[in-house]
């Protein structure tokens, strides 16, 4: 995973002496990115507090109203958790704006989101359960052609928990190496 995380940064450095093109203004685009998750229980799981890393992967479709503004609709699994006998895995849908701040035409852009989302955590040895969660997240990429961009972005899921008493934050996130193509 960390052999493919390098070799991506390095095709993004490659691209960066590249002329690139100005990005679309506004269109659709499709993507999807590898990279690690984390998740923290914060102990909701009852006197058991679990901080653990898997692979990660997303897929995503949105959205660009214009350079600045766009809404996407996200898949993210964050793989697969052990939780004191059981295991979890956890994915999650959601729904994000989307803003842009882009580098003039030097094709490299930064961009943050806010959404929100149910999460699902399918345990092995309990009922499924999906909870609300918000999201928020930031990257950065580089876009060679109008086409296709290539990024690197943070992703964290949180929310409240006061199913066993006290509320908790509980949290699961992932840092994806991206890959998008616009049209």
């Amino acid at each position: 995973m960390i052999r493919q995380t390098i070799s991506v940064l390095a095709l993004v450095v490659a691209f960066s002496s590249a002329q690139a093109s100005g990005p679309l203004d506004q269109g659709g685009y499709v993507g999807g990115g590898i990279g690690k998750s984390q998740f923290d229980d914060s102990f909701i799981i009852v006197d058991f507090s679990h901080d653990d890393t898997d692979s990660a992967s997303m897929l995503f479709a949105g959205y660009k109203f214009s350079k600045y503004l766009s809404v996407e609709g996200r898949y993210t699994d964050f793989g697969s958790f052990p939780l004191s006998g059981t295991a979890a895995d956890i994915s999650a849908l959601s729904l994000h704006a989307v803003g842009t701040v882009p580098f003039g035409t030097s094709g490299w852009e930064l961009y943050g989101q806010l959404g929100f989302g149910t999460v699902n955590f399918d345990f092995f040895a309990f009922p499924e359960e999906d909870e609300s969660a918000l999201a928020g997240g930031i990257g950065l990429r580089f876009r060679p052609s109008e086409n296709v961009a290539i990024g690197v972005q943070a992703d964290v899921f949180v929310r409240d928990d006061n199913l066993f008493g006290p509320a908790y934050d509980s949290g699961v996130g992932s840092t994806t190496v991206t890959a998008t193509i616009y049209f």
